[in-house]
């Protein structure tokens, strides 16, 4: 199962001779670690973050899986680091770690590359994009279809939203679904009123504070 929005907002990326083998000294097998160094070392030459594939070979040595598949899923993770690192150059974002990880998430949960691309060409700052995928992948575990998920990022990234509510989006959709609505229905309508909002601006009122009363005249 995917855990929701299961991407760290800080990632360390390995470049030290020696980091990653201390890193996961006494916690898997050798021949995962070395592994692990390789294609780490490999893919940090690349610009791709590190942390992904220490966490995966940490996770699945931890539940006893066998080392074989334990291999076979931090190469999973090093091929889909690889896929969003070339989805977001081709949206042009030069390389970006936190970017990269979450690109990866949201093609875990469902999306593509082309799909990572087209939120790239949104032309968001990398800190915004970065919490845009990690919702996308979110939107998409939720069984919001691509087409649906990526135009409700994209107008929300447009329009500037916040971090914050970005990250209100797939609660907005579970809002929707929880009244009946399918969650393709309740991401076009989400994305219909950011989009209408954008055009034209919050409702009047809106994020104003009230104004205050006259002041009594002076006596």
């Amino acid at each position: 199962m995917l855990t929701l929005l299961a991407v760290p907002l800080t990632l360390l990326t390995i470049q030290q001779p020696g980091a990653i083998a201390q890193r996961l000294a006494g916690r898997v097998s050798p021949n995962v670690a070395a592994l692990v160094e390789q294609l780490g070392t490999a893919g940090s030459a690349r610009g791709l973050p590190v942390d992904p594939l220490i966490q995966k070979a940490i996770e699945g040595s931890a539940k006893g899986i066998p080392d074989d598949r334990v291999a076979a899923a931090v190469r999973r993770v090093a091929t889909l680091l690889d896929t969003a690192a070339a989805a977001l150059r081709e949206g042009g974002l030069a390389s970006d770690t936190l970017a990269i990880t979450a690109g990866a998430f949201a093609i875990t949960a469902g999306l593509s590359a082309n799909d990572i691309t087209a939120l790239a060409r949104v032309g968001a700052r990398p800190q915004a994009l970065t919490v845009g995928l990690r919702v996308a992948g979110t939107l998409a575990a939720l069984g919001v279809p691509p087409a649906e998920n990526i135009a409700l990022v994209s107008v929300s990234l447009r329009s500037g939203k916040s971090a914050a509510d970005l990250l209100l989006l797939p609660a907005d959709v579970e809002s929707e679904v929880a009244k009946g609505l399918t969650p393709a229905a309740a991401a076009a309508g989400l994305s219909r009123a950011a989009a209408a909002q954008a055009r034209h601006g919050p409702p009047p009122g809106h994020g104003q504070e009230r104004p205050h009363p006259p002041a009594p005249p002076h006596p």
